[in-house]
């Protein structure tokens, strides 16, 4: 082996040796979980529970991404978010997942009332770059004043056997066009519909932060209604087939997306 090569073989391994080591110190961090708890009751002056832990890299954070907790309050598992290393630093999600359950709470009749018996749904906000001048503000006084944020209804309809996707039409329709009158800049509802034999209250519970489409959940889904601003017929994306666009609750059928066929 000439020296050249000798050189790049070291300094290959110099390179994985040193990745190996940030994952082991992130993974050996073993006060992360207890300082990020210990931060975040601090700042809302309650009680938080775990959810889950994610290990991250020191050295590679860039690609890895530094440590992040999952938590709720103790008080209410519905509010989930999550508390991430940032240097020496946290950053948490707190007040968006609280504005997010605030909006819940306020269109929880006039969506459940478009369901059937048995679907579940969460409604979470994104994008809303807030600061900490905002904590004190409720989800009215936000969003009067703040539209560029994405606001998202996930829900979970079940059915047995493969669905029928006319019966649920109207109701997904007139759910987009309560969210679509709040105004935002952004806003989607998603549609699972999943095997009665499944329980989906979990990942419908955590779907602020647990990043698993429809498609790749494990569990029986027979497929999904994608539909968001883009399809708001006053304001059509050009890049989007006229048949697809919302001008009536037939256009919902139009929208979904069978898997496994």
């Amino acid at each position: 082996m000439n020296d050249k090569k000798r050189v790049l073989l070291i300094l290959l391994l110099l390179m994985i040796g040193i990745g190996g080591t940030g994952c082991m110190n992130a993974g050996n961090d073993s006060n992360f979980e207890e300082r990020a708890l210990a931060y975040i009751e601090d700042k809302y002056d309650r009680e938080f529970e775990k959810e889950w832990v994610k290990v991250g890299s020191d050295v590679f954070a860039n690609l890895y991404g530094e440590e992040k907790l999952t938590v709720h309050p103790k008080e209410n598992p519905e509010v989930v978010f999550t508390i991430q290393k940032d240097g020496q630093d946290f950053v948490e999600t707190y007040i968006p997942a609280k504005w997010a359950s605030e909006l819940q709470t306020m269109l929880e009749e006039d969506i459940s009332k478009e369901l059937p018996e048995g679907a579940e749904f969460k409604v979470n906000l994104r994008n809303t770059n807030f600061n900490e001048s905002m904590s004190e503000l409720s989800v009215d006084e936000f969003l009067a004043e703040n539209k560029n944020v994405t606001v998202s209804v996930i829900i979970g309809i079940k059915t047995e056997g493969k669905p029928d996707v006319d019966q649920y039409s109207q109701g997904i329709y007139n759910i987009y066009n309560l969210v679509k009158n709040l105004e935002v800049k952004k806003y989607v509802v998603s549609v699972g519909l999943v095997d009665e034999s499944e329980d989906i209250s979990d990942f419908i519970r955590t779907s602020y932060v647990n990043n698993i489409t429809w498609s790749n959940l494990d569990a029986k889904v027979y497929g999904e209604v994608n539909v968001d601003e883009r399809l708001n017929p006053d304001q059509p994306s050009d890049m989007i087939d006229d048949s697809l666009i919302l001008h009536s609750p037939a256009n919902i059928a139009e929208n979904y997306e069978a898997f496994g066929e």
